[in-house]
């Protein structure tokens, strides 16, 4: 990705967290979404939770912004939708990657959210 790609991505994300991450509504929900997504797609889980985005200028962009996406009571939600939205755009393996031992679980919530749909 180019700098300057890059550059938009982390300033949707700071946007992200800086407002809707935290807002218990349904655009709060899909900004949480977003906020996921992004940082996962693009590998800057790391970099968000370590503070160096916030060092580097992004402030508001630092772990508390991703415990956040998973404490707002909507988490098995927020879960499911990543993992539809990383199937469907191809990075599910980052996600995989992300959620570690827990992946199947959050797998399951996707498709117990997609069963119920019928």
């Amino acid at each position: 990705m180019s700098n300057v790609a890059n550059t938009k991505v982390i300033q949707r994300l700071q946007v992200l967290a800086n407002g809707l991450v935290g807002s218990n509504s349904v655009a709060g929900f899909k900004g949480r979404v977003e906020f996921m997504s992004l940082a996962i797609k693009h590998d800057l889980v790391d970099d968000i939770t370590s503070y160096s985005l916030w060092d580097s200028g992004y402030e508001g962009l630092g772990e508390r912004s991703v415990d956040t996406c998973f404490e707002m009571g909507d988490s098995e939600e927020v879960i499911a939708e990543l993992i539809r939205k990383a199937r469907a755009e191809g990075f599910i393996s980052a996600v995989s990657g992300f959620a570690g031992s827990s992946f199947e679980r959050w797998c399951s919530y996707a498709d117990r959210q997609a069963s119920l749909a019928f």
